[in-house]
Formats: structure tokens, sequence, C-alpha cells
């Protein structure tokens, strides 16, 4: 009687308190689930007891479980950070320690205790963006920007001459145009020069082009006047918005000639006119833009007009890739490691000298950006561990950097192609792979790279992949 009361005591108590607990057996059978956990998981509890670790989680393995890992070596895993979906499809960000049950040296059960770090992240990261928004002097930056030049990181000559001429164009005051690959940090420049300018008190107002439809684009641009069209209230475009400050048309290319057409007249009157409307709106802001290719080929493919080009670019300036400055590849891995580890809660993670030796020979088809998203996601891949390895990279990554005896591989060289051609070459691999790895099955596949089913049979029949 009093074993029963003990239960009923301990379970009460598991369940009012703030950590997840589950317990299992020694062969991973569930034998407590407290209400916690059942509410982090959104599973049922009388549906968990009873069952299989393997049973309850698709992505539970026998190598993969800390459970059956306790099991095995008589030892707790303590403090290790997991990432997964529930049933749901609700992320759940946990750190869980795992500790054997040891009776006459034998573990006769394995129990983890759970906190959520969900919320944790989220108020970190928004944080962690609330600081990069404070400046020098201690006060927020209410202009709608984060970065300054103190926000670039570099080494390199080339990125030092390129900041040099920013900041003269910054204080010049003229229209400027920036142009560089994808990912390689044009916003950051553009927000820096408008914080270094006159103009960094005023607003600061930034739109991709490519992103928006350009049924849209030209009423965001320029505004609506009341009963424009069915619905239409009156409205002011970015143009206005943007005050004395800085406007920002990102990939200005995409935009097609007829709204090039009608930009160029709003820069050459100072003047703009809402959609639907007839009065004439004075503009002072500045304006920067940017495109992903080289403008002069843009305008010598009918892409982009020669009188905006002319009128856009009384400045240029030239973003290098990341592949054309690798003395940057170090500084910037440094900077986003130590970035990342304030913001996972992560203390003296550092990179193998082999991973940083493939990193410091890979050509960066995504520039600065995809260096990031990589670190970002290998830290999230640790367990950990405090070392970052190439087991940690994403699949596609990885793919690349192993050849099939396991050694590393010189990846991108120079002049093995365009960025088009690297990318579809990449996807197909990819692709390839994992329905190799899933022995054809078209849903496993998709799932395993994070893609729909109906996304990877379009992708196949675009690339001329078969089963």
């Amino acid at each position: 009687m009093l074993d029963d009361v003990l239960v009923k005591t301990f379970s009460h108590i598991f369940d009012s308190i703030e950590e997840g607990v589950i317990v299992t057996d020694r062969h991973g059978k569930i034998i407590f689930y407290n209400s916690e956990m059942a509410k982090l998981e959104e599973l049922v509890s009388e549906n968990v007891v009873g069952k299989y670790l393997t049973e309850v989680y698709d992505a539970v393995t026998s190598e993969s479980s800390e459970h059956l890992t306790a099991v095995l070596t008589g030892e707790p895993v303590l403090e290790k950070n997991k990432t997964y979906f529930t049933n749901k499809g609700k992320e759940v960000n946990i750190v869980a320690s795992t500790y054997p049950v040891i009776e006459n040296r034998e573990v006769i059960a394995v129990y983890s205790v759970c906190k959520d770090i969900t919320k944790f992240k989220e108020l970190l990261t928004k944080t962690m963006q609330f600081q990069d928004q404070i400046g020098s002097d201690g006060r927020q930056r209410d202009n709608g920007t984060r970065y300054t030049f103190e926000s670039i990181n570099f080494v390199s000559s080339a990125m030092q001459e390129m900041v040099v001429s920013a900041k003269k164009a910054a204080v010049a005051d003229g229209f400027i145009l920036v142009f560089g690959e994808t990912g390689t940090g044009k916003e950051l420049l553009v927000q820096a020069i408008h914080n270094y300018s006159s103009r960094k008190k005023e607003p600061f107002v930034a739109i991709n082009c490519a992103a928006i439809p350009e049924t849209l684009l030209e009423s965001i641009l320029f505004g609506t006047a009341k009963g424009a069209f069915t619905g239409a209230v009156e409205s002011k475009g970015l143009f206005q918005q943007a005050g004395n400050g800085t406007l920002f048309l990102d990939e200005l290319n995409s935009l097609n000639s007829a709204l090039q057409a009608k930009l160029l007249r709003v820069l050459q009157e100072k003047m703009v006119r809402r959609v639907g409307g007839t009065m004439e709106i004075p503009v002072h802001c500045r304006v920067i833009s940017s495109t992903n290719v080289d403008p002069w080929e843009a305008v010598n493919n009918g892409i982009l007009r020669k009188d905006l080009f002319y009128r856009l670019a009384v400045i240029t300036l030239y973003v290098p890739p990341l592949k054309d400055r690798q003395e940057d590849i170090e500084a910037l891995i440094h900077y986003f490691m130590k970035k990342y580890q304030r913001i996972y809660g992560l203390r003296n993670v550092s990179m193998n000298d082999k991973l940083k030796d493939v990193f410091m020979r890979y050509q960066w088809p995504g520039n600065v950006r995809e260096l990031e998203h990589i670190i970002e996601s290998a830290m999230n891949m640790l367990d950990g561990r405090k070392v970052i390895t190439i087991d940690h990279l994403p699949h596609y990554l990885k793919s690349k950097f192993l050849r099939q005896d396991g050694t590393i591989s010189e990846i991108y060289k120079k002049g093995s192609g365009t960025l088009a051609h690297v990318l579809r070459e990449t996807e197909t691999q990819v692709l390839r792979e994992a329905l190799k790895n899933h022995h054809g099955n078209i849903t496993k596949a998709a799932e395993s790279i994070g893609i729909a089913r109906q996304n990877l049979q379009y992708r196949m029949r675009k690339l001329g992949i078969e089963v």
C-alpha cells in the first residue's frame, strides 16, 4: 500500500513541475509520461504509455535514442539540444538531460527531463535584433535600419576599398547603384550608407522589386487615390513614406519596361502621381538601387533601360562575391559562430581544421548568406558536442564534400560554369541521392530534403530525373 501511495505522490509531483518528464524501461518502453511533456508534444499520455519510443517518435532509432544510449553505456546524456516536429506539425525546441536508473550495476530504467526553449529562443533572437538596432550612443535607431559600416565584417583589401568608396558615396548624397551576386550583403551595405549620410535621422524604406507582383508594385511605389480601382483607398506610396530619407529599390532589374519608364519620370521630375490620382506630389528622398547582375549586361540585354541606368548610376558600387575574397571567409566564420553561440546559448564551440580547409576552398555560390545559413544549421546539429565537423553540415553540402571513399573533395572550382549551371547540377545530385537513399520512394525522399512530394515530382520532371 505504501508503494501505491509513493507512486501516486511522485506522479502528482511530476505532473506539477514545468519540465517534461518521460521514463522508459531498459527496452525503451514508455512507463511514465507527465502532463507537461504531453502539453509540449501535443500528445495524449494514455496513447503513449505502454508503447516503445520507436512507435511514438518517427525520428527515433536505436542509434539516435538517448534512452537506449544510456542503457548501453550506463552514463547520462546531459543538456542535449533537440529540434523536432510533433504529429500536428508544431516545431519543438528542447534541452533534454537523460539519466539511467541503475540497480545492482544494471540499468533498469531511463528518464529524461526536458525544458521547452522555443519561447526562450524567440525571445533571445528578438533581444539580439533589438541590440543590433542600438546605435553607438545607446539609443535605438528608429529609422528602419539595423546595420552600420561597423556591421560589415571583412579583412580583404577588396572590401576595404569598397567600404571607403561607399563612405564617400554616402556623403555625396547622389543616386547610387549597388550590384553584386545574391547573398553578398547589398542591403546591409545600403543601410550602412544611409546611417553614414546626412539623412541618417530620416526613414529608410526598402522594397525587393522581385518579390512583389507587377500588378501591385506600381501602387506600392507611388500610392493610390481613392476609387482608383475596386476597393482602393487613399494611400501613400513608398516614395512618400521615405520622406527626406532613403528609398532602396532592391533587384531593380526585375522591373518591367513600362514601370521602369514611370520610375524614370518620377526621378527626373522629382514628382510622383498616385495611381488613379491627378495631383503631383513632391519627392524628396534619395534613391539607392541594386541589381544582382552586372548592370551593363542588363542594359545590353534589354533588361534595364539605358536612360534609367544613367539616372540611377551616378555612383556605382560593386560588392565582390565571397569566392573572390577568400581571406574574408575565416573572419565571417568566427563572426557567425560567435553570433549563433549567443543565440542558442552555446559556449566554446569551434570548427575542426579539415572542415575549415574545405570552407576556404569552397566557391560559395550563395555567398555570405549561404555561409551564415550553413553555420546556423551546423550549430543546431551539434547535439551537445563542441566541435563542428562535416557530419553537422546539411545533406546537400555533405554529399558534395564527401567522395564515395569518404574523403573530402574540392568542389565548385572557378570556371566550373555559371551560377545557374552550378545550382542545377547541385539540385540534380541532391535529388538523385535522396531518391537513391530511399530506394525510389518519392514521398520519403521528399521528406528527407524538406520539400513536398508534388514539389519533388515537379523538380524531377524539370531536371529529367527518372526513378
